[in-house]
């Protein structure tokens, strides 16, 4: 079986068959462009009042990049380990620069893989900025231009510490089981949906487990990159945050004894779910 999978992946090679990431994964959009409808652009202000009313607003609100995916400026990293005593030294590209910060969580876990799974919060950050002249030149420029750096972190010492996990691994094999080449994101779906099948034998749904994975600490990994054609990614779960025992059992007699039913639907918000909402939409 495995040989006849990666033949067949390298027979693809140069051909219109050939795997792209686009083609294997149910992706939302692929990038999300300049939009001017609900855009919040600092002091100059929010769509409904200054759309189609103010040149310049109309001129930033056409070309500003959305605040969607992490990028070289930090962006939406959604990385958990930011917490309380971290230190982050970000890029400045232009002369003023300002600084904002949001979309807090108060738990998450790595790669938030059902989008918006982690559990927000509302909250005040305490900052203190200092400015490092020419600082620039310490990150590192990895591709065409002198901007192409990202931020570095230092993690602070109060994040989410336990000693016994559960971990489940996945391979760059999908579950059609198609093979692709060293894809770490095949990997750690395939990760997730092992751990999603492995956990609803203790009486949770699936849906119950696709979303725990997203708001619990659980840590993801990339295992092995190294290894054609497979990519190994591993997710690991903490124990402790379960009242049973999720361990594989020593026999089938004692596992379903120990099954019982989570009550379903526990995770449907009574006001609309994960609809986004803004008033100002309306107007």
């Amino acid at each position: 079986m495995w040989n006849e999978r990666e033949a067949t992946l390298v027979s693809e090679e140069g051909t219109d068959a050939e795997k792209t990431l686009c083609g294997c994964l149910a992706t939302r959009p692929l990038a999300c462009l300049p939009e001017a409808k609900g855009a919040m652009l600092g002091k100059l202000g929010h769509f409904a009042e200054k759309s189609g009313k103010d040149d310049a607003w109309d001129l930033v609100a056409s070309e500003a990049a959305r605040t969607v995916p992490g990028r070289e400026n930090g962006g939406n990293c959604d990385i958990k380990n930011l917490s309380r005593g971290c230190t982050v030294y970000f890029p400045v590209f232009v002369e003023g620069a300002n600084l904002s910060m949001g979309d807090m969580h108060m738990s998450q876990g790595d790669g938030e893989v059902s989008f918006c799974g982690a559990i927000e919060m509302s909250g005040f950050l305490d900052l203190r900025c200092t400015v490092i002249k020419g600082g620039m030149k310490m990150l590192p420029a990895i591709g065409p231009s002198p901007l192409n750096v990202n931020p570095i972190f230092e993690i602070g010492p109060l994040e989410p510490r336990y000693s016994e996990w559960l971990v489940f691994e996945g391979i760059s094999v999908d579950e059609r089981g198609v093979q692709h080449y060293l894809d770490a994101t095949i990997a750690y779906k395939m990760a997730v949906l092992k751990c999603i099948k492995y956990l609803s034998q203790f009486g949770y749904s699936e849906e119950q487990v696709y979303l725990l994975l997203s708001c619990c600490p659980c840590e993801g990994r990339i295992s092995g990159i190294v290894d054609v054609p497979n990519a190994v990614c591993t997710l690991a779960i903490p124990m402790a945050i379960f009242d049973r025992d999720v361990r594989p059992p020593s026999d089938l007699e004692h596992f379903a004894k120990g099954i019982k039913v989570v009550e379903k639907d526990v995770c449907i918000s009574e006001e609309g779910g994960a609809i986004p909402y803004d008033p100002r939409l309306a107007k």
